[in-house]
């Protein structure tokens, strides 16, 4: 089992891009790929939830089955 270690914008910004988490588990890199394919990473919000989402360090992310919860591994 690995760490878990989220960085503190991708903490506060998570919930503006909760609708991007699915209940099948995501890779981080995949996870990023959602992230530029949806928005443009030139707007400012978008750009810093991206780089704090590459500097957090996880494996995966999903909802748990409920969809109320966001898992991280």
């Amino acid at each position: 089992m690995s760490t878990t270690n989220l960085d503190y914008l991708f903490i506060d910004q998570i919930t503006n891009f909760a609708h991007l988490v699915t209940i099948e588990p995501q890779t981080k890199t995949q996870f990023l790929e959602v992230i530029k394919k949806t928005y443009c990473l030139t707007n400012p919000k978008t750009e810093l939830f991206y780089s704090s989402t590459e500097r957090s360090v996880f494996n995966t992310i999903r909802l748990d089955n409920k969809r109320e919860s966001i898992l991280f591994d």
